[in-house]
């Protein structure tokens, strides 16, 4: 264990173990209800599929725009595909850094040490491989992962016209802040996104509150505090 620990401190993999670190407390303040888990999560598609239009304003030939304009397409097109293949969008983002990272700092301190590098320049070129193998091993451990967290977004969305449910707080929430709900439907949980319907409602854990609204294009439930 000494072993690993100074290993996994030393300056060739002082590296990884700083993300690794970083990743650590992330999930302790996820267990600790500081965050939750879609905070950083991110969507490919929506990020990405953007309309690109080069347009530089002069005189210039039909045809080289038109070309200009499916060049940068397919560009983003192939970005996309890429990214969907890495299960991004797919699967909720940090969980994707997580297994990138430990995939990163284990290939890492079993490289170093099968090859005896003790040179800093030399881990920093090792780490162009280690990338890429972590991003396939990250890919193969995600996997799993895809048609579980495709059920889940399934279940929620058959059930969007939830207003009027009532539904337990889980994770704190404000109107500015998004927190979470537990909510029953015919003996199955789900856990929802929430925010409160207005700034006045702070939102703590345990709160019965009543579902009032749905913004689909967040995927997000307003609630608010449910009075007898």
């Amino acid at each position: 264990m000494k072993e690993t620990l100074d290993a996994a401190f030393s300056a060739i993999n002082i590296i990884p173990t700083v993300f690794l670190i970083l990743i650590l407390i992330y999930w302790l303040t996820v267990i600790i209800g500081v965050f939750n888990i879609d905070s950083f999560d991110i969507d490919a598609d929506a990020d990405l599929d953007v309309d690109v239009d080069v347009d530089a304003d002069v005189d210039l030939d039909a045809d080289i725009d038109a070309d200009a304009d499916v060049s940068a397409g397919d560009s983003l097109l192939w970005l996309n595909s890429a990214l969907s293949f890495f299960n991004l969008g797919k699967v909720p983002f940090m969980l994707i850094l997580s297994f990138f990272v430990l995939s990163m700092w284990v290939i890492s301190l079993l490289m170093n040490n099968a090859l005896n590098n003790g040179s800093v320049l030399l881990s920093l070129v090792y780490l162009i491989p280690n990338i890429l193998v972590s991003a396939f091993i990250m890919k193969f451990l995600t996997s799993p992962f895809v048609k579980l967290f495709e059920k889940a977004e399934s279940d929620i969305d058959s059930n969007v016209r939830l207003t009027g449910k009532m539904c337990k707080v889980t994770l704190n929430a404000t109107h500015h802040k998004m927190g979470q709900a537990e909510i029953k439907i015919e003996g199955s949980s789900f856990i929802i996104n929430v925010k409160s319907t207005e700034e006045q409602y702070n939102l703590y854990k345990g709160d019965s509150c009543l579902v009032i609204d749905y913004i689909p294009e967040k995927k997000i439930y307003l609630i608010e505090p449910y009075k007898n």
